[in-house]
């Protein structure tokens, strides 16, 4: 008994330190701050489909062209190739080479339409878009998004030090957030990536 009183005091002590932070410092805004009706305050927006290319995105159409060469070699065969050569490219064409493509399209839904920071500064509502123009929205706490390096391969560390906005407020690069837990069409993913696109506008 004692020792899953104990457990349970670490588990809850674990979640509070994690999500309340206590600190002495004042942050004053350089301007005033204006909440919607739902009492959120708008950081970022972008029309992510917009600026991001759909169709046609090297490298990964040079996979997709593959298809219509299985089909020639296959059927038409200018080479005289055997035949198991040429069925196997066939297969292994249509079955694999269109999913770099599907995977690119998929990679587009991560991009942020929208970010709110809800009234509080706890917590974060992501608006992502997908290319059909379907909106999804899900919620994060700032505790546990993990800014990324501008190439991508490590944790920014300390954050203050990275520098990823011009003096005109624009992002300089592509900007990367890791998130602890994401919800995506109601799963929870763990370790996700979401972009913010660098067209975009942070307020």
């Amino acid at each position: 008994m004692h020792e899953i009183v104990y457990t349970n005091e670490c588990e809850t002590l674990q979640r509070t330190t994690k999500y309340l932070e206590r600190t002495e410092k004042v942050y004053k805004p350089s301007q005033t701050l204006e909440f919607n009706r739902e009492g959120e305050l708008m950081l970022y927006s972008c029309d992510n489909i917009k600026h991001s290319q759909v169709y046609l995105k090297y490298p990964y159409i040079m996979y997709d062209a593959l298809v219509p060469l299985s089909w020639y070699v296959f059927f038409v065969n200018p080479f005289n190739m055997p035949w198991h050569f040429t069925l196997s490219f066939f297969y292994i064409a249509n079955s694999l080479a269109w999913m770099p493509h599907v995977m690119y399209w998929k990679h587009l839904d991560r991009k942020i339409h929208k970010l709110f920071l809800l009234r509080g500064g706890k917590y974060l509502r992501i608006w992502t878009q997908n290319p059909m123009g379907d909106r999804n929205y899900s919620w994060a706490s700032i505790n546990e998004c993990n800014l990324l390096t501008e190439d991508y391969e490590d944790f920014a560390e300390p954050v203050e030090d990275e520098n990823f906005l011009k003096k005109t407020g624009q992002l300089k690069y592509e900007l990367q957030v890791q998130l602890d837990h994401y919800v995506e069409h109601a799963i929870t993913q763990q370790d996700e990536i979401i972009y913010f696109m660098k067209e975009g506008t942070v307020h």
